[in-house]
């Protein structure tokens, strides 16, 4: 598809481990190598990773967590269009909240989010809400009603329950957390208590591979940081042959929310 081919083109080299400074440094003491981990500790937070499919669905029970359509809506609500392209936005992925293993404190206050996309378009790898993309939250569950396509009603994407599998504590990128370190910590050579830490994990690919769905935690960024002004993260989706979601090589987008709107950011390898 011409989108696929226009996402390739964006990110050709990865990008290189950040360098604070061209200063030489000193060997880090002790005390700044504690500095280092009590921060990595105080940044590590939950993640929940989902699963597409995995069991029977319940194929009439909207009011769940759903992957490529039976999403509810608000009474007065039209599936939406994406603003610049006019055309209809598809059913992605909708989060019962209640059903999380784990609530993160960002999501207290929401029953339901949704997430819809325009799948032609080329412009939701650095867009605002409703261009390419839309999110759109619920406080309540009780006054939804069906919006959009049900189950298998479409051929645009497959539709699949969503399962929460997996509960993990997950650290920031370092690109994400190396100008919080000080500057002899950050330039040292030996940097095994951060990426050997407690909360890296061998599993890394297979539960990428496996869930590609995660809510909470920390973007698992590809080509670099790239976070909008003044956002919190919310949720990523992977690249899924399941989902038949393709984000490029193997990419993902990443959902923030701002002060009075949504953000999103996809990159690959």
């Amino acid at each position: 598809m011409p989108f696929l081919d226009w996402v390739k083109s964006l990110f050709s080299q990865p990008v290189a481990r950040p360098k604070i400074s061209d200063t030489k440094a000193a060997e880090p003491t002790q005390q700044e190598k504690q500095t280092a981990v009590n921060r990595l500790d105080e940044l590590a937070t939950t993640a929940i990773l989902g699963e597409i499919g995995g069991r029977k669905p319940q194929e009439g029970n909207r009011a769940a967590s759903w992957w490529g359509g039976n999403f509810l809506g608000a009474q007065d609500e039209d599936v939406p269009v994406c603003s610049q392209s006019g055309r209809t936005m598809h059913p992605v992925l909708q989060i019962r909240v209640d059903e999380l293993p784990e609530i993160p404190p960002a999501f207290e206050g929401f029953a339901v989010i949704n997430i819809w996309m325009d799948l032609q378009s080329s412009t939701f790898w650095g867009a605002e809400n409703g261009n390419g993309f839309l999110v759109r939250t619920y406080t309540d569950i009780y006054n939804l009603v069906p919006l959009g396509v049900g189950y298998r009603e479409s051929s645009e994407l497959p539709t699949f329950p969503i399962f929460w599998r997996e509960t993990i504590s997950e650290q920031p990128s370092w690109e994400d957390m190396a100008d919080e370190l000080p500057t002899n910590v950050a330039q040292a050579s030996a940097d095994d208590w951060f990426f050997k830490s407690k909360y890296s994990s061998d599993r890394y690919y297979e539960l990428r591979n496996k869930y590609p769905v995660k809510v909470g935690g920390w973007p698992t960024w590809i080509q670099g940081a790239d976070w909008p002004t003044d956002a919190q993260f919310f949720f990523q989706v992977d690249s899924t042959d399941k989902g038949k979601m393709f984000l490029g090589d193997a990419g993902s987008f990443y959902i923030f929310k701002t002060v009075d709107s949504w953000v999103i950011r996809g990159d690959c390898y």
